[in-house]
């Protein structure tokens, strides 16, 4: 259930020569965040995992590291010694002008058909859809008023 928008986004990652996104702030190496991060994982859905999920990586534990991400960052920017990461970190307003993108609940959608009916999936679209919208408002992420006039 490898999602294709994360291949895709391999892909143009790799036609842009842009680096790819870390998630992980406390990796071995001295990874660049300068220009975003990486939430992405294979499998994942919107509704909470369950043990039988493919990914245990749903949407809310992917906000929430990102939540952690963020605070772990303007930790380490206000600490002694930040003025040493500036090449590696984000600046503090990179997380207001941010440009944040989700491609999330086709593995929702897709994993129902295997057993629910039609009109059990259908049911189910507005608790996907209260579930994402949970996770972005309720949770500090900042998104620009254009977009959100969209949906």
């Amino acid at each position: 259930m490898l999602r294709f928008s994360l291949v895709c986004n391999v892909f143009a990652v790799d036609a842009m020569d842009m680096p790819y996104l870390n998630a992980n702030l406390d990796s071995l190496d001295a990874p660049n965040f300068r220009k975003g991060c990486n939430y992405a994982a294979a499998g994942s859905t919107i509704l909470p995992a369950t043990a039988t999920s493919f990914c245990p990586f749903s949407f809310g534990v992917q906000v929430n590291q990102f939540l952690h991400f963020k605070a772990r960052v303007l930790e380490l920017r206000t600490g002694k010694g930040g003025k040493k990461l500036d090449k590696y970190l984000p600046a503090d307003d990179y997380f207001q002008k941010g440009l944040y993108m989700f491609d999330i609940g086709q593995n929702d959608i897709a994993g129902a058909f295997y057993s629910k009916t039609l009109d059990q999936i259908l049911a189910s679209i507005p608790a996907i859809l209260s579930e994402f919208e949970s996770g972005v408002q309720n949770n500090d992420l900042t998104i620009p008023t254009k977009i959100q006039q969209l949906g």
